[in-house]
């Protein structure tokens, strides 16, 4: 990991470069296994120093924070503790996540469960199809049915259109780009 350190106005020294380094990294590597950068910049506000910490742990993935203290080294673990806290956070949702996609090959493997006496059947992956029973399907116009999905944080929602009473869909594109679908209209 690159780790670059810097001072407005202070002097970074050796001995503060070395524990700005060792923190990080031990920080930083604890939850992520290939960290790719992080910047450390001390500046002094008043009789304060403040430490700027950027964290760049993973792809996409961008974490700051500012300490304040009396000295640099206490305004830098201010910092490194609030970086350490996100990070563990971070990662225990990555973890969540990854833990209720194993509930999916759970369920699967409780449809598709083969007697020991039945010879082994070649089954393709398919991904688990769930069905909801209830759903709400607002009367609303294009713009608002993009609102309640945000709102909602879902990847899609179906409305019936105030415009023309059919029913429509809106959905998150992989460019993340919103897309919209009309059905024909029967004649």
């Amino acid at each position: 990991m690159k780790i670059t350190v810097t001072g407005k106005q202070v002097d970074v020294g050796d001995r503060l470069r070395s524990h700005v380094e060792e923190n990080v990294l031990n920080s930083v590597n604890k939850y992520f296994t290939a960290p790719i950068s992080c910047t450390v910049s001390f500046s002094k506000e008043g009789e304060d120093f403040v430490a700027d910490v950027s964290v760049h742990p993973a792809k996409n993935i961008v974490l700051n924070s500012v300490g304040t203290a009396g000295d640099p080294y206490s305004a830098f673990d201010n910092a490194n503790a609030h970086i350490a806290t996100r990070l563990r956070r971070h990662k225990t949702k990555l973890n969540d996540h990854k833990g209720k996609l194993g509930l999916a090959e759970l369920a699967n493997e409780a449809v598709f469960s083969i007697d020991e006496n039945q010879e082994e059947i070649d089954i393709p992956e398919a991904p688990l199809t769930i069905a909801e029973l209830e759903a709400n399907v607002p009367v609303c116009t294009v713009s608002e049915a993009v609102m309640f999905m945000d709102l909602n944080d879902e990847c899609a929602q179906m409305f019936r259109n105030s415009a023309n009473n059919h029913l429509s869909m809106v959905y998150r594109r992989k460019d993340g780009n919103i897309g919209w679908v009309e059905p024909k209209a029967d004649k």
